[in-house]
């Protein structure tokens, strides 16, 4: 039910299934902003069919303005909230990011209880 689009107004929704280590490696671009949230990226980890994590990922803030300083994101102004701001974010949903040829490349490592008994 997760993978069914629920209106035509939400972008860049997709799965990726991890290979035999757990890694999964997909690209896409920068992510946007609105209103009272950070710049932020959700996910959503299922075992078996069955969500065991709900979480969503940040980037450093210094990275953030860099990337909103170009083009395209610099025809959007008005950003109101930053990591610092953002009621949801925690220093562990800080993605890892580093610069690759023109664009970036990102990495974090997630956790979920697959069997939800506390393990």
């Amino acid at each position: 039910m997760d993978l069914t689009p629920v209106d035509d107004q939400r972008y860049l929704r997709g799965a990726q299934v991890t290979n035999a280590e757990g890694i999964v490696e997909f690209t896409t671009i920068w992510p946007g902003w609105y209103r009272g949230r950070t710049i932020h990226i959700h996910a959503m980890v299922h075992v078996s069919n069955e969500r065991v994590l709900t979480t969503q990922f940040m980037f450093d803030e210094e990275l953030n303005s860099v990337v909103m300083a170009r083009a395209p994101y610099s025809a959007r102004t008005g950003r109101d909230t930053f990591n610092d701001g953002d009621g949801i974010y925690q220093d562990g949903m800080l993605m890892k990011v580093a610069q690759e040829g023109d664009g970036y490349v990102g990495a974090i490592v997630l956790a979920a209880d697959s069997d939800r008994d506390g393990g």
